[in-house]
Formats: structure tokens, C-alpha cells, sequence
């Protein structure tokens, strides 16, 4: 396609409607969610069996409906994620992340922004392969986003573990039964974790067995604090013990535990920050010349020995990458 074409008013017109047309639908899409979360957290109040005076079914009726993405917008992304079979490990992922979507309405946001991704980069830097780089960015962009915000939200609890299991220990040792003491912490800790904990108190009064809810809640975690905890927990409950000195004596290890592991951050900082700067900035020259001078570059790409160092390059830069990243993650 001629270098021509992308300066046309054709072309400015066919940018301009996918553009339109992407930026509608994500709207369209942002706004059902936000609409199914609040129904959401309705529904999340009614498995509590909180009881509030005055609250009735016209209520109910008017919160709940409308709270949902019509069907065929997530039908392809949900047939797409089931027959490749991440569809269940995706909708946990999601969960533990606090995202309101599910693994269909994440496909399809996916392609969307690479949609829109492959289109702003073919209007600004008017290159084909360009624009299907800036596309494979796009295609990333909900996966890395979705990873950092399970990471965040994963960091979050795990600092909130010691005081939880404190406000739990105070509660027992105030005279409350273990459910009463779950029911604290949901009410007096801060979120994420007030909303975990809510979750596990609707789960027993459901009737479902509290090793097993404590133990899906740290399963959806995934962190190993959190499941150190609940083992201990679920091995007083079954021997017999003083239960609020091993939550205090477990806190009392987790604190010391952060306390490493913040100094361990703070010493490797340099190292992760240099790490990034060698990881992204041959990425960065690449794309420079690509626009630039894209006639200079398009040799690695276009003869033998151009191709054969790119593909040497890129094996070092990602065994570098490796290796950096393992020389910085120290376990704990």
C-alpha cells in the first residue's frame, strides 16, 4: 500500500469511523460492566443476610436489571476462550484481580485495543508493519494490565494478613466464636481484603465448611502467606489449641517476613530499574529508525544476515531479560 494512500481523504475518512466505531464500543462495553457490578454488589449484600429495615423487592428489581453486556458481543470471545481452554484459569484470574469482566468480555476487549491499536499506529506513523507492531502492543496491553492489578492487589492483601489475623486474635480472645471473629475483620479491615473476608463469611452462613471457604481464599489469593495462615488455622481447628496465640504468633512472623522483604526491594531497586532500561531501550532504537529511516534498518529484515543476527539478538535479549530478573527476585 503506497505511502499516499494514508494521507487521502479516503483514508482519513476509514480512520476515522474505525476509530469511532472502536471508541464506542469500548464505551458501550465499560458502561455494562460498571452496570453488572453494581448488581454485583447488591447480590453480594443479599448472601451477607444482612437485613435492613425498609428495603423492598421494587428495590431490588430496579438495581438488578440492565446490569449485564448483551450476549452477542461476548459470544465470540467466550466460544474463543473456551474451545482453547483458558476460559475457567482466565475467570479465576480475573476474580483474584478484583475485575468486574469475564474471560469472553476480556477477549473481546483484547481485540479491541488491538483494533484500535493497529489503526492510531497506521494513521500516525503510516507503516504497515509498524501499525502491526503497535497492534501486538495493543493485543498485550489487557493481559499486562490485568497481571500488574493482580500483582497490586495481591501485595495489598498480603500486607493486610497481619493485622487481620491481630483483629481476629482480639476478637477471640474477646469472648467472639470464630464467625463472629471473621465477621470483625470483614467489618473493621480496610479493602481489598474487607471484601474477601465478606465473601467467606456468606460462604459459611451458605453453609459451606470454613476450612473449605479459608482455604478457596487463599487459593484466590495465591499467596503463600495467606496459605500458611489458613493451615495453621484449619490445623488448630482440628487438634485444639489456643487459636488466638498462633494467629498472633503467625502475624508476628509475617511482619518480620515483609520487613526482609521490603529491605530486599530497596537494595535491589538499581538492579530492576537497569533491567528495564537494557530490556526496553534496543526496543525503543528499533522503532526509531524504523521511522526515521526505515530504508537503513529494513536490511535486518530483508537479507540473510540481517535476518540471522535480528533472531540472535532478539535469543540474547530475552535470555538477558532472564537472567536479570533472576538475579533481582529473591525468595523470601
Amino acid at each position: 500500500m503506497s505511502p499516499e494512500f494514508w494521507t487521502s481523504s479516503t483514508a482519513q475518512i476509514i480512520i476515522a469511523v474505525l476509530v469511532g466505531a472502536v471508541a464506542f464500543f469500548l464505551a458501550w462495553f465499560l458502561l455494562g460492566t460498571a452496570a453488572r457490578a453494581r448488581a454485583e454488589r447488591e447480590v453480594e449484600e443479599r448472601m451477607r443476610a444482612v437485613i435492613r429495615p425498609g428495603r423492598g423487592t421494587t428495590q431490588q428489581a430496579s438495581t438488578g436489571s440492565g446490569g449485564w453486556i448483551p450476549a452477542q458481543v461476548t459470544r465470540f470471545g467466550q466460544r474463543f476462550a473456551e474451545a482453547q481452554g483458558f476460559s475457567e484459569r482466565l475467570d479465576a484470574r480475573l476474580e483474584a484481580a478484583g475485575v468486574s469482566l469475564r474471560s469472553g468480555e476480556f477477549v473481546v476487549a483484547s481485540v479491541g485495543s488491538a483494533i484500535l491499536g493497529a489503526v492510531l499506529g497506521a494513521a500516525l506513523l503510516r507503516d504497515l508493519l509498524l501499525a502491526l507492531v503497535v497492534g501486538a502492543v495493543g493485543l498485550a496491553a489487557p493481559t499486562i494490565a490485568l497481571r500488574v492489578a493482580l500483582d497490586r492487589r495481591a501485595d495489598r492483601l498480603r500486607e493486610q494478613l497481619p493485622d487481620v489475623l491481630t483483629i481476629m486474635a482480639s476478637s477471640l480472645r474477646a469472648g467472639h466464636s470464630f464467625l463472629q471473629s471473621l465477621d470483625t475483620v470483614a467489618k473493621e479491615i480496610a479493602q481489598p481484603a474487607a471484601a474477601e473476608f465478606q465473601r467467606v463469611v456468606a460462604e459459611i452462613r451458605l453453609g459451606r465448611p470454613a476450612e473449605d471457604a479459608l482455604e478457596a481464599l487463599a487459593e484466590r489469593v495465591g499467596s503463600d502467606d495467606f496459605k500458611w495462615a489458613v493451615l495453621a488455622v484449619n490445623i488448630q481447628r482440628e487438634v485444639g489449641g489456643n487459636l488466638a496465640e498462633i494467629l498472633d504468633n503467625v502475624a508476628s512472623t509475617l511482619r518480620e517476613r515483609a520487613t526482609i522483604r521490603r529491605q530486599i526491594r530497596v537494595l535491589t531497586s538499581e538492579g530492576r530499574l537497569s533491567a528495564w532500561v537494557l530490556a526496553l531501550l534496543p526496543i525503543g532504537i528499533a522503532l526509531y529508525m524504523f521511522a526515521v529511516n526505515p530504508d537503513y534498518i529494513s536490511l535486518l529484515f530483508t537479507t540473510t544476515i540481517g535476518l540471522v543476527m535480528t533472531i540472535t539478538a532478539a535469543c540474547l535479549l530475552v535470555l538477558g531479560i532472564l537472567w536479570m530478573r533472576k538475579i533481582v527476585d529473591i525468595d523470601v
